[in-house]
């Protein structure tokens, strides 16, 4: 009998061991999930925190970084030639002067464009150019590209076609596919610059000097203009005229702008900075009277960022220009030929109103 009450309690103790050993087994259990859980909260958390300082720290020294390369580019002459061609390109728009303004005083601004500025000295001579007697109306366009550049090259053998029209109506100009349809052309580019007070665009308003059919249009009769005219036996005559000057040169039709980048042959641009760089219009002439207009596109990445006026003057050079000067480029850089408009404008509406043009006629 004791040896059963004997086992009874072996067994009793027993069972209640195992049911303690389970209770604190469960207890452990639930201890080490909620510790782990705790830990991985303090690891998140600090996750979290390590995160925001690093992306803080990256801030600052981004900060750090371009207030330094800012004084180095714009207040030390370590980038020299770049800061001249930024000052440049940024002054030469009408939008986005204030990418140099803000950073340097009109002084050094205005040392920068008088040492990058062409002088055109010389007018061009129009007895040195010879228009062949032939009945040649073929006109080629080529399409060019060059160091982050496209453009196109149009050739236009008979002279007798080029013409300097009025482009604009009562309360805006027009656009160059407008001006074509109406005077009956078969190709045309933009040529003066114009007014945008506001930036509306309406492209009406005249600013430069500007003569049609004899006519002046803008401008004061005793002044001296820088001149892209044609004089009435199609020859294309640059030069610094007044008025009355202009009329005994030769010249039927003229706008004022510039520079002039080949006069008689002679290369008129000697610095890659000059001009800036933008989307470009252009026109010449060689000597046996072919004309040459050329369009630049630009300020689009990825397809043609612009070029600068010493990579124009060597298209000019390489298609046998004996006189060439730039035009209104920018977003007017415009250039139009059988129906169409040919290049890629700046813009993302497309044409402009503009105030004048150089056409072909039919």
């Amino acid at each position: 009998m004791q040896d059963i009450d004997t086992m009874t309690n072996v067994i009793l103790n027993n069972e209640y061991k195992l049911h303690e050993d389970k209770e604190l087994n469960k207890t452990y259990k639930n201890n080490t999930k909620q510790n782990n859980i705790t830990t991985k909260k303090v690891k998140k958390k600090k996750t979290i925190k390590q995160k925001i300082t690093f992306i803080i720290k990256i801030l600052i020294a981004l900060v750090i970084f371009t207030i330094t390369f800012i004084f180095l580019f714009f207040k030390t002459s370590l980038f020299q030639k770049y800061k001249e061609l930024w000052v440049v390109t940024a002054m030469s728009t009408m939008n986005h002067q204030y990418l140099a303004t803000w950073f340097l005083s009109d002084e050094e601004i205005q040392e920068i464009l008088k040492k990058l500025e062409v002088q055109n000295n010389e007018n061009s001579n129009s007895n040195e150019i010879k228009i062949a007697k032939n009945n040649k109306n073929e006109i080629t366009v080529d399409k060019i590209t060059g160091k982050n550049y496209v453009g196109y090259v149009m050739t236009i053998p008979n002279a007798s076609k080029i013409k300097l029209v009025d482009g604009r109506k009562s309360n805006r100009g027009s656009k160059l596919s407008e001006i074509a349809q109406n005077n009956n052309a078969i190709a045309g580019i933009n040529a003066g610059g114009f007014s945008d007070a506001g930036g509306v665009g309406a492209g009406n308003i005249l600013c430069d000097a500007t003569i049609i059919n004899k006519k002046l249009l803008y401008g004061n009769k005793t002044s001296k203009y820088s001149l892209i005219g044609l004089s009435s036996d199609k020859k294309l005559v640059l030069g610094k005229y007044t008025y009355d000057q202009a009329l005994k040169a030769g010249i039927e039709s003229a706008v004022e702008f510039g520079p002039f980048i080949i006069v008689n042959g002679k290369n008129q641009i000697t610095n890659s900075s000059s001009g800036g760089i933008h989307p470009r219009m252009a026109i010449g002439q060689k000597k046996d009277g072919t004309f040459l207009f050329v369009v630049i596109d630009g300020r689009q990445p990825g397809y043609s960022i612009g070029t600068n006026l010493l990579e124009l003057q060597n298209i000019f050079n390489k298609y046998g220009a004996y006189n060439a000067a730039n035009l209104d480029g920018g977003s007017s850089a415009t250039m139009y030929y059988d129906g169409k408009i040919i290049n890629k404008t700046s813009t993302p509406i497309g044409e402009r109103y503009l105030p004048n043009a150089f056409i072909v006629e039919k």
